[in-house]
C-alpha cells in the first residue's frame, strides 16, 4: 500500500488495480464475510440454535473454517476453565477454526471473519470472553463480524480490535458511497 496516497493494491481477474485503501479494506471485508455466510448456509446444523461460521484468513487466503456446535473438546474445555466460564457447553465457531490449524500454523497476524445467520437475515456476532482470550493468545488481533442495526432493518459489518485477553474495542464499518 502506498501510505502517502492511501492507495491499496487489489488484484481481480489478473488485473492489479490502484484503489483507495478504505475501499480495498471494505471490499476484502465483504469478500470474506460473504464467503463465511455462503459456507454457513451450506453447512448442516442438526440442532444448533445459533448458526455461526468463522473463517481465518492470512494474506488473502482462507486457512481454516469453523462452525459452532454442541461438541466440546479438550481445547475448548481448557479455555473455558481458564476464563472461569463453566457454563459454556458448546464449541464456538472461532474456537473450532483455530483448533483445526493451531498445531500446524502460526496464526499471528491472521484475521478472522465471523458471520451469524438468522431466519430473518444476518445476526450480530461477537466474540465471547473465551473467544477473545483465544484470539489474543494465538495472535489474531482483528475480528470482523456481522452486526444488525438497532432498528433491525439493515445489515452491516463491524470490526473488532483484540487488545488484550479479555479486552476488545469495536466499531461499525459504514460503507462510503
Amino acid at each position: 500500500m502506498d501510505s502517502e496516497r492511501g492507495i491499496g493494491k487489489l488484484e481481480k481477474s489478473g488485473v492489479k488495480l490502484d484503489i483507495p485503501s478504505r475501499v480495498c479494506y471494505i471490499l476484502l471485508m465483504h469478500r470474506f464475510l460473504d464467503k463465511a455466510l455462503t459456507l454457513l448456509r451450506k453447512h448442516e446444523y442438526p440442532t444448533v440454535e445459533h448458526k455461526l461460521c468463522a473463517v481465518i484468513v492470512r494474506g488473502g487466503a482462507i486457512i481454516s473454517v469453523g462452525y459452532n456446535s454442541h461438541d466440546m473438546n479438550a481445547f475448548v474445555k481448557h479455555y473455558a476453565r481458564i476464563c472461569g466460564n463453566h457454563k459454556c457447553h458448546t464449541t464456538h465457531a472461532e474456537l473450532d477454526a483455530i483448533g483445526k490449524v493451531r498445531a500446524k500454523t502460526d496464526l499471528r497476524g491472521c484475521k478472522i471473519f465471523v458471520a451469524r445467520d438468522r431466519f430473518s437475515g444476518l445476526g450480530t456476532a461477537r466474540p465471547c470472553k473465551i473467544c477473545q482470550r483465544v484470539l489474543f493468545e494465538y495472535g489474531i488481533k482483528t475480528a470482523f463480524y456481522t452486526i444488525t442495526s438497532k432498528d433491525g432493518n439493515s445489515d452491516e459489518y463491524g470490526v473488532m480490535r483484540i487488545t488484550g485477553p479479555t479486552e476488545a474495542t469495536d466499531r461499525a464499518v459504514q460503507e462510503e458511497e
